[in-house]
């Protein structure tokens, strides 16, 4: 994420309030319980958030149920079968409409103590 440059360090003030970080990690392994790979990801604590405060709205992008029921009207029609997936990520360079400053995540060296 450094590489990506996902954040930038800048100075503490005091009218920032700061979102806490925390390290999820997670072992993908095959059938055998083998090893595959060592996964970790960064988590904004953003319980600590006020509606109205600290951002204004939150959503989901969803599809419409009539652009469901088109394309099951169109799969039944032409005798296709179904699949299902769930994708779960976030997009890391997602605009915001907020300035949200997060705490340096455990274990990662600020150029200074005062940084966000």
């Amino acid at each position: 994420m450094i590489d990506l440059e996902v954040w930038e360090e800048v100075p503490i003030q005091d009218n920032f309030k700061l979102v806490g970080t925390t390290w999820v990690f997670k072992i993908k392994t095959d059938d055998q319980h083998q090893v595959l790979k060592y996964k970790t990801r960064l988590c904004a604590q953003g319980f600590s958030q006020t509606q109205g405060f600290d951002f204004s709205k939150t959503f989901a992008p969803t599809g419409r149920l009539n652009s469901l029921r088109t394309l099951i009207l169109f799969a039944v029609s032409r005798n296709l079968l179904f699949e299902q997936l769930d994708i779960k990520s976030a997009f890391l360079n997602a605009p915001l409409e907020e300035e949200v400053y997060l705490t340096i995540p455990q274990g990662l060296d600020s150029d200074k103590n005062t940084n966000v």
